[in-house]
């Protein structure tokens, strides 16, 4: 705010009256940007108004909305890797917001910095709000100065958003171009309705068995208008119910992230040559689909996900989940910049080939870092916004992979403010850092008492059950195999512990005490979380 003075200087030097008595054009000023652009284009309460604006950034008042775009680190990961700042007076080509309004989406994307703005808007700022804007910036960025003049010219179609009118599931599926040529396999949503000024985080369940091994090196997304991104991710807790839900209705924490699928402000994949991500069969898959409806009228929209298939050979690697978590925590009530730091030491050599953040909405820190002895600390990752981390988490790839060693190791540090009428642990807030790593030798967790990563993987059954069990009330103790789907509707206990160990029960998992469990059963806790196990296997 010191520069404030000098702009406010600066700005009454232009309204000044020069020698020959006529007043010279001055820069732009933020108050008439303010209301002649941001705020009518962007200040919707769907998009950036009101508490649960996006990026923490709202346009509700003129000087709330200038104190959080001037020098302000943006919560794109990519962006503040970059350098940029929202708005860095004096320099357009480093300030976001001016990226944001100007770049096509494909630009966007291809540098990791989101979607266009305004989202799935009928009219867009011309070019002369966009000169307004560069030159408020370049004159840096006053709060006060001259009038400007602005235009708004129809949006045109966004690169990446498929046309359509249709309503139905057959007319949506017409909408989309020919699946590619090749070893492909397409996922379409079921319709998603968008109420009108509404954002929405939906995950379909796709009604696709994984009857065999799916080796995965490239995916594509295509979205429909107001999509912002789509991704894949498979759940370990099975349902025949394929109706789309809001992803906060869906237990999150049976549910592993896969890849990135497009969208506006989402990231397509493409892996290195030989390198392959892995579906097991029995794992359900589910499409998480981003949109905003800005608009005043209700739209009807439709997610393509085209999968690119691999054989396995010997020379394909292929890449696994690593995920860092810390689990066992309590933020107060009231709690402000309440912090938490997690160490996991690799006991093995690998690569890395990815690497993102995940907190939920009260998150407003998410760093990791790698230390190796004799070494200053490295960071990796760095985000402060949690709702972007739960939804759309900036991802960081590795080409060449980033090599661990024996003894390096990855420290993850989670901060939040709890703002909630209650403490908050495990699931309902979340500290995790997911990676993929190669050579895959299955799912492996370091968790918050693990010092190094635990491989979680499957077995020959060792008697903990056995064909006929039918659980009890609940649904736990109920026989079940990793690839047979007996778990799917089966009430709470949905999650078939097979996939990761020797038993064979279906289960609840993330249980906070007995009762969940039904009777004969009992809620244990452990490292990698918590379940519901029938007293048969103790």
């Amino acid at each position: 705010m010191r520069a404030l003075p000098f702009l406010w200087l600066l700005a009454c030097l232009y309204q000044c009256t020069n020698s020959n008595g006529s007043a010279p054009q001055g820069p732009p000023s933020y108050a008439q940007i303010y209301k002649n652009i941001l705020k009518p284009g962007c200040g919707q309460s769907v998009c950036h108004g009101g508490a649960d604006a996006l990026a923490n950034l709202s346009f509700d008042t003129l000087e709330g909305s200038y104190a959080a775009l001037i020098e302000t680190a943006p919560i794109n990961g990519q962006a503040q890797l970059d350098g940029l700042k929202r708005v860095a007076p004096g320099s357009p080509e480093a300030s976001l917001l001016y990226l944001k309004i100007t770049e096509s989406a494909d630009t966007l994307a291809q540098q990791s910095y989101g979607a266009p703005m305004p989202m799935n808007a009928d009219q867009v700022p011309g070019p002369k709000s966009r000169q307004a804007i560069h030159d408020w910036i370049s004159a840096g960025a006053p709060l006060e100065g001259s009038d400007i003049e602005a235009d708004w010219v129809t949006a045109g179609d966004v690169e990446n958003y498929v046309p359509c009118s249709g309503t139905t599931e057959e007319e949506l599926r017409a909408c989309f171009p020919s699946e590619p040529e090749g070893n492909w396999l397409r996922l379409y949503t079921p319709p998603l309705v968008l109420q009108p000024n509404t954002e929405h985080i939906i995950c379909s369940r796709i009604d696709f068995e994984v009857a065999e091994e799916l080796l995965i090196d490239k995916a594509e997304g295509s979205q429909m208008q107001g999509g912002h991104h789509a991704a894949i991710y498979v759940s370990l807790s099975q349902s025949d119910d394929f109706s789309p839900i809001e992803c906060d209705q869906i237990d999150m924490g049976a549910m592993r992230f896969v890849t990135g699928a497009g969208g506006a402000g989402g990231q397509d994949l493409t892996l290195p040559e030989g390198l392959a991500l892995r579906i097991s069969p029995g794992q359900q898959v589910i499409v998480q689909s981003h949109y905003i409806n800005s608009t005043q009228e209700m739209q009807v929209v439709m997610d393509a996900v085209d999968l690119r298939l691999t054989e396995a050979n010997d020379s394909l690697v292929i890449a696994d989940s690593l995920a860092v978590i810390d689990s066992d925590f309590e933020i107060p009530v009231g709690a402000t910049d309440y912090e938490r730091v997690k160490t996991c030491t690799m006991d093995q050599a690998i690569d890395l080939h990815l690497l993102l953040g995940h907190t939920h909405d009260y998150g407003v820190l998410f760093k990791t870092e790698l230390i190796r002895e004799g070494e200053e600390p490295q960071e990796l990752y760095y985000a402060t916004d949690g709702p972007s981390l739960r939804d759309n988490p900036y991802i960081v790839t590795y080409d060449p992979p980033m090599q661990l060693n024996p003894g390096d190791k990855l420290r993850i540090t989670c901060r939040w403010t709890n703002t909630s009428t209650q403490a908050l642990g495990w699931p309902e807030e979340m500290c995790v850092a997911f990676a993929y790593y190669a050579p895959g030798n299955g799912f492996m967790i370091c968790d918050t008492e693990d010092p190094s990563p635990v491989l979680i993987t499957g077995g020959e059954a060792d008697g903990c059950g056995a064909p006929g069990d039918m659980g009890n009330e609940v649904g736990v103790g109920l026989y079940c195999t990793a690839e047979g789907n007996e778990c799917a509707d089966n009430g709470a206990a949905n999650f078939c512990i097979a996939a990761f160990s020797s038993h064979n029960y279906c289960t609840k998992i993330l249980c906070k005490s007995d009762d969940e469990c039904g009777a004969g059963a009992t809620c244990v806790q452990e490292s990698a979380g918590s379940a519901c196990v029938p007293d048969y296997c103790d």
